[in-house]
């Protein structure tokens, strides 16, 4: 899934999605990572949602996002309401979503200048 629209350059956007990686920029992944339009793009040592913790979300929140887009890989699963908590106590909108619609989405609040970061937990396609 191509998702390339005209950019400002010094902001990150995701520029695609396949089944082998994500492209941010010219740069291609295949592991979790958070993504911020303006921070760049950080490692996440998450493998499942299963595996959230509060403290996988301290490198998010050091960014101050208004909302988290939580992909929580190919399928839509949620977190542990202490997770859903832990954003509320922190006045941070949690949006949980597949890979596919986070992309999307971060795109357009990215494009629009909000404060937005994308929490991707990669999971590869199934063939």
């Amino acid at each position: 899934m191509q998702l390339t629209e005209n950019r400002p350059e010094e902001q990150y956007f995701i520029h695609s999605l396949d089944p082998d990686a994500i492209q941010i920029v010219e740069d291609r992944y295949s592991r979790s990572l958070i993504l911020s339009p303006i921070e760049g793009v950080r490692e996440w040592a998450v493998e499942s949602v299963d595996a959230l913790e509060a403290s996988h979300f301290a490198p998010i929140l050091e960014w101050s996002p208004d909302v988290v887009l939580l992909a929580s890989g190919r399928t839509q699963r949620f977190p542990s309401r202490e997770i859903q908590f832990e954003m509320l106590r922190n006045n941070i909108g949690l949006e949980v979503m597949t890979l596919e619609a986070a992309a999307r989405t971060f795109n357009v609040l990215a494009s629009e200048d909000r404060r937005v970061v994308a929490a991707l937990i990669w999971e590869p396609a199934a063939y």
